[in-house]
């Protein structure tokens, strides 16, 4: 059977392929790498590996989380924490996916801390505590952008428009004032912004119907639609060969040519940069440096946070029942000898001092977005 090994970030997936493949290079064309920035074709010819079932292996990230269903996979493996519950659950169910088969997947720790992850993980789910899925309500900024989308496809009248939008859940409660606030600045972009003819992408015409009047207009819609924040993408591609993908240009505004990089489970060689296009060749005997794309750091949800002090709650109280809460007593034993460690009720602050003065660490375990919050007040 197959084995799909789930990892967190296409960093992290790049570096386990290749290790794999340094380790048994017997496997080679047995294994696979699948994420995101891989160009289609060879998600594709991935996938239909898979559906086969002649791959033995598939290093992946959460691209294969939703909307593919491989029967010949038989084992998942999570690279390092899930941080979340709900993923880990997700990731689960692409083993034993036929009715009446358990579904099961291994952890693979990369550091103590992710032991006690895992079982919070564990626990979490057996208590029936997963992520909420919220819905967000009445963003404007996809309603804006579908008011344009809709202009382009054949116009639209206001009226009837308004009546759709709103027989959907996310914006039932749609106030007058601010569709047609929505209506002004897809018309001129607001009052800041309507000396500026570029901010002008739909008006009505004689009879009523909101159309896209410039076609230049109309071509940046198409090629910039959607709300997802990412950097500018730059294709890899051969030197007299086909495209391989594509990576961050913030990343490869950084290399020059004859360095060296890792993707698609190869070393590549940068020959030049040329109109958004990275031309590289195959290269051997050099050490690689593994781009990083937007969405890497991955954080921890409050579910499992919570999940996490719970287990250090536990052992706080000498209670090492879990294997993994065994596996780290030593650890935590440590902490507590030097320190404290973690409770509900309790928010942990260590100070350190080195040549540099005086540090603070606090310990809130409420998730990474919290952490950021707090330590722009600080």
């Amino acid at each position: 059977g197959t084995t799909l090994v789930f990892t967190n970030t296409r960093s992290q997936s790049e570096i386990w392929y290749l290790a794999m493949l340094e380790a048994k290079p017997e496997w080679a064309g047995l294994i696979a790498l699948h994420h995101g920035s891989l160009d289609r074709g060879v998600r594709e010819w991935v996938e239909a590996g898979l559906k086969a079932g002649e791959l033995r292996a598939v290093v992946c990230t959460s691209s294969l989380d939703l909307g593919v269903d491989f029967l010949p996979v038989e084992r998942v493996l999570q690279i390092g924490s899930p941080k979340g519950v709900a993923r880990l659950l997700q990731r689960a169910g692409r083993s034993g996916h036929a009715p009446g088969r358990p579904s099961r997947i291994t952890l693979v720790p990369t550091h103590s801390i992710e032991m006690v992850e895992g079982a919070a993980a564990r626990d979490a789910i057996a208590a029936g505590h997963i992520e909420a899925r919220s819905t967000p309500l009445q963003p404007l900024d996809v309603l804006v952008q579908h008011l344009v989308t809709v202009a382009l496809g054949g116009g639209f009248v206001p009226e009837a428009l308004y009546d759709e939008v709103r027989s959907t859940a996310a914006y039932a409660q749609l106030s007058r004032e601010s569709w047609d606030w929505c209506l002004a600045f897809v018309r001129q972009g607001g009052p800041s912004l309507a000396a500026y003819p570029d901010y002008q992408r739909a008006v009505p015409d004689a009879e009523g119907v909101w159309r896209v009047p410039d076609a230049r207009l109309a071509r940046r819609h198409r090629m910039n639609i959607g709300t997802i924040v990412s950097d500018a993408s730059m294709s890899v591609q051969y030197v007299g060969g086909g495209k391989i993908g594509s990576v961050e240009e913030s990343f490869a505004a950084r290399m020059k040519p004859g360095d060296c990089f890792l993707f698609g489970g190869r070393v590549l060689e940068l020959v030049r940069i040329r109109e958004m296009t990275a031309w590289v060749r195959r290269a051997t005997g050099k050490r690689p440096t593994v781009p990083r794309w937007g969405g890497g750091r991955m954080p921890l949800s409050t579910t499992l946070a919570d999940a996490v002090v719970q287990q250090l709650a536990l052992a706080n109280e000498g209670q090492y029942d879990s294997p993994e809460l065994q596996c780290v007593r030593p650890l935590l034993e440590i902490q507590q000898q030097w320190s404290a460690l973690p409770t509900p009720q309790t928010l942990l602050a260590e100070t350190l001092k080195t040549r540099e003065g005086w540090h603070l660490f606090l310990y809130p375990f409420a998730g990474r977005h919290v952490h950021l919050g707090l330590a722009s007040l600080i």
